[in-house]
């Protein structure tokens, strides 16, 4: 313990500015999707206008050309444009569609490669009853499913539906209905340029985004090379920060989680994975390898990125998980480990069970709003003892000020200063650290709810009231045509607020004054940097009841404090079920 005990507290604060400034500096710069620059395999604009003249190809060579075999570095790039299948193209050869009850799946005969896959529970923009598509605006390339093997691949395939779960079909293109508890399996059949069969077997199950690909080759083509199963995903461009972020995400053969952002994927990088995925915050298409070894590839030129994962020399049984990033339905999946796609951050253990609780009091309340308010609710009376040793403390701290500042100026050897404080600490029953290490306790619990609230697919498109109409971006309530972020300058108010009513345990006026414009400083990087109205909403309750509980601190003893926090609790959720009324 030294005399600069108090700078301790000084310190302590101004470390949890950084954290949360932290928070939305990576939130908002390495995590926010980014237009990508063209890679120098991609021809010049030019010669990329003439090339679509000529060609309907996209840009990218490497959704046709063979990534090399696991002993070769990854070769994405190829050297001649090859023509890839128009609408038309697709269209003509005919398209099968599964509907699964949570998919409907369209399956070109050309390629025996998926052209939609239309997710019925989500929508792709809120208002609009259009089913989300996964695959979205693949025009000028490969489509995802495509075989490689070799220097060929089956984009041009004319493949024959032969049979559905064993049966010849009736019809075909099919249009089938899985029945409840049920699977169906496709077998297409084909040959590839050089003469070699194919066939290529999709088993969907009812009710599962979890589905199979059975590649088998009528012989080897050559030794050593294996069969790689493609998917190829584009990020949509969108200059709003807003956007969902995107993910590249694999499991190694370590067991380890890889998070990247889209743009910090290398242009071409092999890996040893258990599975690959790519998506964004709520959705991913994930490839699950039937091998153990060197089995990866990830690649990217521009908005396109691709995975591929490896067979056998003949063939391999794929697994394919394309859908939501709901946590209880990964996990559900068993070995596969694919809940570990939820980028919960370092506190997951803390967010994980914030988000069951998020689940659970949902559906009690039925409005994720209200479910938020709760939350915070609970989580903030559970903290009250913490909080109300902070407060304690600080007060404390706040009271012997005057005589700091006698002993200060009486006192000049910095040994007998600091002794004479201590002495002062012991007499007057103070811990100079005891308003600082509650404050740190409660910052894990703060980054662990801010993953759960950032990564919780629930909020998307959840109306809370009024016009807050999607949790899962920013509100702004729209005064003469301009978006006002109401919730954000209440916010803002509320710290204002809380600043006047928290003990400051420094004399420095230098220091109070910094601390009274650190929320004007918050509410412009909400405003600049919006921020989903689930976590704003979070915050402004959290301030609110913080306010009330540091009143009650300051004029009552214990017991009133938590019956306050218990009469304002009711009285904060009954303003929110309210607003949901109006």
């Amino acid at each position: 313990m030294t005399d600069n005990s108090q700078e301790f507290n000084q310190r302590t604060v101004r470390a949890v500015i950084v954290c949360l400034l932290v928070v939305f500096t990576y939130t908002n710069f390495f995590l926010a999707p980014k237009k990508q620059p063209t890679s120098p395999a991609a021809p010049a604009p030019q010669q990329a206008q003439q090339a679509s003249q000529s060609t309907v190809g996209s840009p990218i060579q490497a959704s046709s050309q063979p990534l090399a075999q696991p002993s070769g570095p990854v070769q994405v790039v190829g050297t001649q444009q090859p023509k890839h299948p128009t609408a038309s193209d697709i269209q003509a050869a005919g398209v099968s569609y599964v509907q699964s009850g949570v998919s409907r799946i369209g399956i070109s005969h050309l390629g025996a490669r998926v052209q939609s896959y239309a997710l019925n529970s989500y929508k792709a923009k809120q208002g609009d009853e259009t089913p989300l598509d996964m695959i979205g605006d693949l025009h000028d390339s490969a489509l995802p499913l495509g075989v490689y093997v070799g220097s060929e691949n089956d984009e041009l395939v004319r493949y024959t539906l032969t049979s559905a779960n064993g049966a010849p079909v009736a019809q075909s293109p099919a249009n089938l209905q899985i029945a409840q508890g049920g699977t169906v399996t496709l077998d297409f059949t084909g040959t590839l340029p050089s003469g070699v069969p194919i066939t290529k077997s999709l088993t969907f199950t009812e009710g599962s985004y979890l589905f199979t690909v059975n590649v088998t080759l009528g012989r080897s083509i050559a030794p050593g090379q294996s069969v790689w199963l493609e998917w190829a995903h584009r990020f949509p461009v969108d200059k709003s920060r807003n956007a969902a972020l995107s993910h590249v995400t694999y499991l190694d053969g370590a067991n380890k989680i890889h998070h990247l952002s889209a743009d910090a994927l290398k242009v071409q990088q092999r890996e040893t994975s258990r599975w690959i995925a790519l998506g964004d915050l709520y959705f991913m298409s994930s490839l699950i390898p039937p091998l153990a070894d060197n089995n990866a590839a990830l690649a990217r030129d521009g908005e396109l990125y691709i995975g591929r994962v490896a067979g056998s020399d003949i063939g391999g049984n794929f697994t394919v998980y394309a859908g939501p990033k709901v946590y209880t339905l990964l996990e559900k999946l068993g070995s596969f480990q694919l809940e570990r796609a939820i980028d919960l951050g370092f506190f997951s253990f803390l967010a994980l069970p914030l988000l069951w609780m998020l689940h659970y009091l949902y559906l009690i309340v039925h409005n994720y709003g209200l479910a938020i308010i709760a939350l915070t609710l609970i989580i903030k009376t559970a903290l009250l003892p913490l909080s109300q040793a902070s407060f304690k403390s600080m007060k404390a701290m706040q009271e012997i000020q005057p005589e700091m500042k006698a002993l200060r100026e009486r006192v000049k050897d910095p040994t007998q200063l600091n002794q004479e404080m201590m002495a002062l600490y012991k007499r007057r029953g103070v811990n100079p650290m005891g308003g600082c290490f509650p404050m740190l306790i409660q910052i894990p619990v703060f980054f662990g709810l801010y993953q759960a609230l950032l990564n919780a697919i629930e909020l998307r498109h959840s109306p809370f009231a009024l016009w807050i109409t999607d949790l899962s971006s920013p509100e702004k309530l729209e005064i003469f045509g301009i978006g006002v972020p109401v919730m954000v300058l209440l916010m803002a108010a509320s710290m204002i607020i809380q600043q006047w009513t928290t003990p400051n345990p420094s004399a420095d006026p230098t220091q109070q004054k910094v601390m009274m414009f650190m929320p004007i400083v918050f509410a412009g990087m909400f405003i600049v940097f919006p921020m989903p109205a689930g976590l704003v909403l979070y915050w402004l309750v959290n301030n609110i009841i913080s306010i009330t509980q540091q009143m009650y601190l300051r004029k009552t003893d214990q017991g009133g404090v938590y019956w306050g926090t218990f009469i304002a609790s009711i009285g904060i959720f009954g303003v929110g079920y309210i607003l949901t009324l109006i």
